[in-house]
């Protein structure tokens, strides 16, 4: 949840600008979320982009020489790491986007997954039932896609404890698309 729906418009107003996809890290705080039994929301107030190379297709993380301190900063306010955003979209006529990701196409992708464990084994979640003192993870992935009305959306995934178990004893590899 966005604290805020300013900080994705202005995420998604890089895009419009550039043409080029984007990609940051989502910044704020765990509450409870009482809709659902033991249901815990990451809410989010800023929106932090590192170093990257961008294009119409592809992002690629660069080395951030920030990203440390940018640790210690949030920190400092109360705020954590919870997770990261990315664009795919696709222009059309009169404003719009394409929608190309569905249950006939796609989610996500593999490399998309793989990040997604990859992030959320670098940010286990602490369990003092867990023999080693963590059980998954909350931090989370949102995509900036086009829906079916061809609008801009948001939709947030989050890899499941066995691809992170397969992540992390390298037994996942991308395809080629």
């Amino acid at each position: 949840m966005f604290e805020d729906k300013a900080l994705v418009d202005r995420f998604i107003e890089g895009w419009r600008k550039s043409g080029v996809q984007r990609l940051g890290f989502l910044y704020g705080r765990y509450e409870e979320y009482d809709d659902v039994p033991l249901g815990i929301k990451a809410v989010v107030v800023a929106i932090y982009e590192p170093p990257q190379t961008c294009a119409k297709h592809s992002i690629e993380f660069l080395e951030d020489p920030n990203s440390r301190l940018v640790d210690i900063m949030a920190s400092h306010l109360g705020l954590r790491k919870v997770g990261w955003i990315f664009t795919d979209l696709e222009p059309e006529e009169n404003g719009r986007v394409s929608y190309k990701r569905n249950i006939h196409t796609h989610l996500l992708t593999g490399e998309e997954c793989i990040m997604a464990a990859e992030f959320q084994n670098s940010h286990p979640n602490a369990c003092t039932q867990a023999s080693d003192g963590y059980f998954g993870s909350k931090f989370v992935t949102v995509c900036v896609s086009g829906n079916e009305h061809n609008n801009i959306d948001t939709t947030g995934y989050q890899a499941s404890n066995q691809c992170m178990s397969l992540i992390r004893d390298d037994c996942f590899v991308p395809t080629l698309d």
